[in-house]
């Protein structure tokens, strides 16, 4: 978004400055057409051809001096490459967050580590960081959901690399934050079976004390009222034992078996042509309108 503003801000600034410069050349047209009737009035003639022609050489030698320095500047100017990586997000979040998530610092350092950035290019990760944000360009597809990400840079193999690897990272990441998640769902559950445990074991002691002193069958209607609750109580807490462990059971086979957040569609490849260089919102093109205008002052 950066540099669509920055473009197109080069671009305004080339056609209003062209067009300046479009009318003072008419303006001097104009004015020398005028001094070429006061000649011998009011400027003697051999000064007055004297400066015209000063007049039209530097109308000449100002255009091919922007010529120069407009070649120059685009010639110096790197060539960049874009690549281009097409996927789906499949996950809880919306296509929007995912999207917004590549540009996340987490994702980027999955990334670095990745590709060895860092040793790669000898940058911190804060320049990194910007460099890889600021040259990325991610897109939804509001009727598919599809997510278009586009990473342009000078070195061809590098823009492929981390077109490829961006998704990667993104699943990487949404992998871990759901690994941490289910792993603590996992502990939640051990610690609750550990103490459900400890109370039938309690449940089981006290109910085998109620039959060594009364009897598996109490004659007396309290007795046995008393036994009933124990084993009640022994038998509920069981129970909850068992459902601990199909939570726990389950809970692993989730953490076994995450699946996937992105889908590929489109894989990135090598361009071969550079991008980046629009004519018309280059420097070259003010210096080159400026040129026509000025050479044609000239002439």
């Amino acid at each position: 978004m950066r540099r669509e503003q920055k473009g197109c801000g080069i671009a305004v600034a080339s056609r209003v400055l062209a067009i300046d410069f479009q009318w003072l050349m008419a303006l001097m047209v104009t004015l020398m057409s005028h001094l070429n009737r006061l000649s011998g009035r009011f400027l003697p003639a051999r000064v007055y051809a004297r400066w015209t022609w000063a007049v039209r050489f530097g109308l000449l030698a100002v255009p091919l001096v922007l010529l120069l320095a407009g070649g120059l500047v685009l010639y110096l100017t790197p060539n960049r490459y874009e690549s281009t990586a097409k996927f789906e997000y499949v996950g809880q979040r919306s296509p929007r967050v995912a999207a917004a998530l590549l540009k996340s610092r987490n994702v980027i350092d999955l990334v670095s580590s990745q590709l060895g950035l860092r040793e790669r290019l000898h940058l911190d990760f804060e320049t990194l960081a910007e460099l890889i944000t600021s040259n990325m360009d991610v897109r939804v597809d509001e009727a598919t959901g599809l997510i278009e990400l586009k990473v342009t840079n000078t070195q061809k193999d590098l823009a492929r690399d981390l077109a490829a690897e961006l998704p990667k990272a993104l699943e990487h990441y949404e992998k871990s934050v759901t690994t941490a998640a289910v792993q603590l769902r996992i502990d939640a559950i051990k610690r609750s079976l550990d103490e459900l445990e400890e109370g039938v074991s309690e449940k089981q002691k006290a109910l085998r004390r109620l039959i060594e002193v009364r009897g598996p069958h109490a004659p007396d209607t309290i007795p046995q009222l008393d036994l009933d609750v124990a084993r009640g109580a022994w038998e509920y807490a069981q129970q909850r034992v068992f459902d601990r462990q199909a939570q726990l059971a389950d809970a692993q086979r989730e953490l076994s078996d995450l699946g996937h957040w992105v889908v590929i569609h489109t894989q990135p490849q090598i361009s071969q042509a550079p991008v980046g260089k629009n004519f018309d919102e280059s420097l070259g093109a003010l210096i080159l309108q400026g040129m026509g205008a000025g050479l044609a002052v000239a002439l």
